[in-house]
């Protein structure tokens, strides 16, 4: 697929890790700072005072698109993630990925075509939030963020907002991805999977594709692992 300034299609993990941080980017961080947005628009005085150039309400707008460009099975996992009582409803476009004997089921990929802009909206605010963190923003930023993280924090600790910021950027790392001949190889491999395609219930790898999903994999799972030094930035993907 040749890609346009509006579109990019990338390869998404159905794996229930990355998708709870990208869902947790919307909540708190980007739901309050939309709110926070909307107030001082409509002149409230008690609102935190931001840089000019955060438009919260823009960036929690481009993270709705992008997760509405999510397939539908990566959806049903997100919403589904952590919930008491979860949905057992099989998806419409689910499938099953398997190793080339067949026997060795990988975690699935699926294609997504989303727009490169608003993927660039959401990193200006990371940017933001990077340099709040840092000391080197003089509005009060660096105060909502704290405040975010203590609200979410688990009874009895207090918020890390360092932590908070990182944990956006894994959400978001995923979908900035360089694109490797890895991605175009299972690009290929799983393109009955895309939008508007009904794959069929389960896709064999070739020993060449395989390969690929062993070195997406690792690139994958690194993102998603960020700068935490456990085992899943090695072994949560790739079948070592």
């Amino acid at each position: 697929m040749t890609e346009t300034p509006t579109q990019r299609r990338v390869l998404l993990p159905d794996d229930e890790n990355w998708l709870a941080l990208f869902i947790n980017m919307e909540e708190p961080l980007l739901q309050q700072l939309t709110l926070n947005t909307r107030a001082a628009r409509a002149g409230e005085q008690d609102v935190w005072q931001m840089p000019e150039d955060l438009d919260g309400a823009a960036a929690h707008d481009a993270w709705g698109r992008l997760f509405q460009a999510l397939p539908k099975p990566l959806r049903h996992t997100a919403t589904n993630t952590g919930r008491y009582v979860p949905s057992n409803a099989r998806p419409v476009g689910q499938y099953t990925l398997y190793a080339p004997d067949g026997r060795w089921e990988h975690t699935t990929l699926y294609p997504a075509d989303i727009d490169p802009r608003d993927v660039d909206t959401v990193a200006a605010v990371l940017a933001h939030f990077r340099r709040a963190v840092e000391g080197k923003d003089d509005t009060q930023l660096a105060d909502f963020l704290e405040q975010m993280a203590d609200d979410w924090a688990e009874p009895g600790r207090d918020g890390d907002p360092k932590q908070l910021v990182n944990d956006f950027a894994r959400g978001l790392a995923v979908l900035n991805l360089d694109h490797q001949p890895d991605t175009e190889v299972l690009l290929a491999a799983v393109a009955a999977a895309g939008p508007g395609q009904e794959p069929p219930e389960r896709i064999v790898l070739t020993p060449s594709q395989e390969d690929a999903y062993q070195r997406f994999a690792i690139r994958l799972s690194s993102a998603v692992a960020g700068n935490s030094a456990h085992d899943y930035a090695l072994h949560r993907f790739a079948n070592n």
